[in-house]
């Protein structure tokens, strides 16, 4: 085969060189093939079923409904919150009632208890101008073993309102083995000086609280109620130490 750079003479062909335009022959045969390329893409997506701008527009729907939902999500999580702190407020009404309740219906007895105390006080059963011992018990402290605490409950019913004033003596008598013993109630509380004194015109309660000291076998209570004055008489009564802790007298 003969050489095209060769003429028919032996002598040499001269062609000319010409760089740009086989660079702009290369760039439009890319161009071609890339578009060709874009094009068959296109088509491809088409008889695929997708289309670039339904696709477009179903992404800003998506978004739209995204941001929407995420509104809605703030907005109940913001109600749940409310609604959590209403129900704690609700809870916690609903217990401070109860207590409130539960302190009225404890104040509605104790007042029942004293209405009927003052009722026996205003019309007893002894109705005989003087002193009188409405109540005397003993109540044992619990935890504390041979500890009670005792209240004694004075009145007195005269028809001129004058205040009776004197003084309580008040001994246990028991026996320690084959002992008898008998103890005052500065002995039994540890105090010089218990509360003894009154003074009042209707009504007084002597409260303390006694120890019986280890071996010591109670048997009775001698109570002496001595007013000042000379106006009205002395009171002395005896009380079983089991009738005092059965509830009193």
């Amino acid at each position: 085969m003969a050489d095209s750079r060769y003429t028919a003479s032996g002598s040499f062909r001269l062609r000319p060189h010409r760089p740009v335009r086989t660079a702009i022959v290369w760039l439009l045969i890319a161009t071609g093939l890339g578009v060709g390329s874009w094009q068959l893409y296109e088509l491809g997506l088409r008889h695929g079923g997708y289309n670039s701008r339904m696709a477009r527009a179903t992404e800003a729907h998506l978004r739209v409904q995204v941001s929407d939902l995420r509104d809605e999500v703030s907005k109940l999580s913001n109600r749940n919150t409310l609604l959590e702190r209403a129900e704690r407020i609700d809870r916690e009404a609903r217990e401070k009632l109860r207590g409130v309740i539960e302190n009225r219906d404890d104040r509605i007895g104790n007042l029942q208890e004293e209405l009927a105390f003052y009722r026996n006080l205003v019309s007893p059963s002894d109705n005989k101008p003087g002193l009188h011992v409405r109540r005397f018990e003993l109540t044992a402290v619990s935890g504390e073993p041979r500890v009670y605490d005792y209240e004694l409950v004075l009145t007195q019913l005269n028809g001129n309102d004058k205040y009776t004033s004197g003084r309580v003596d008040l001994k246990l008598d028991g026996r320690n083995g084959r002992k008898r013993v008998r103890m005052g109630l500065d002995e039994l509380t540890g105090d010089k000086s218990p509360q003894t004194r009154f003074k009042f015109k209707y009504l007084q309660t002597l409260t303390g609280r006694i120890h019986i000291p280890e071996g010591l076998q109670p048997a009775r209570f001698e109570l002496h109620v001595v007013p000042s004055g000379g106006r009205l008489d002395p009171l002395e009564k005896s009380y079983a130490w089991d009738s005092l802790l059965s509830g009193g007298n």
